[in-house]
């Protein structure tokens, strides 16, 4: 059975410090909770390289083009992120996550070719 994820449709507006932000909308804080679905979903990432950072509504947005030739995206989080153009991370458009140096980020994805297919199961 297929998993719904519910996600909260804010604005994406600047917040405090990252230090003292205690929001969970996408662009956010990684919630415990979205962090285990995203290890319970491995299959959902994409390698790929940062084409362009640029600050963008008080936080980043971030340009990256997938090393599978599948096409970019773009995503925005609430801080000015610590990636430069030619560095390579991992994007979960069905989870909406940057992984940048094995950090896992929650993001607003502004755009992207859509989530990877599940694998097929072989039956029992």
């Amino acid at each position: 059975m297929a998993e719904r994820v519910m996600e909260r449709r804010a604005t994406v507006v600047a917040c405090p410090p990252p230090a003292v932000c205690e929001r969970f909308d996408t662009g956010h804080l990684l919630h415990p909770v979205h962090e285990r679905m995203l290890r319970n979903r491995p299959w959902g990432w994409r390698e790929g390289v940062v084409l362009a950072v640029r600050a963008h509504d008080g936080g980043a947005e971030v340009v990256v083009e997938y090393a599978s030739g599948e096409g970019a995206c773009r995503v925005w989080h609430h801080t000015l992120l610590d990636v430069g153009p030619g560095a390579t991370v991992r994007v979960h458009e069905q989870y909406h996550a940057l992984e940048v140096e094995g950090q896992g980020l929650n993001v607003r994805l502004l755009g992207g070719v859509g989530p990877t297919p599940e694998p097929v199961r072989s039956p029992r």
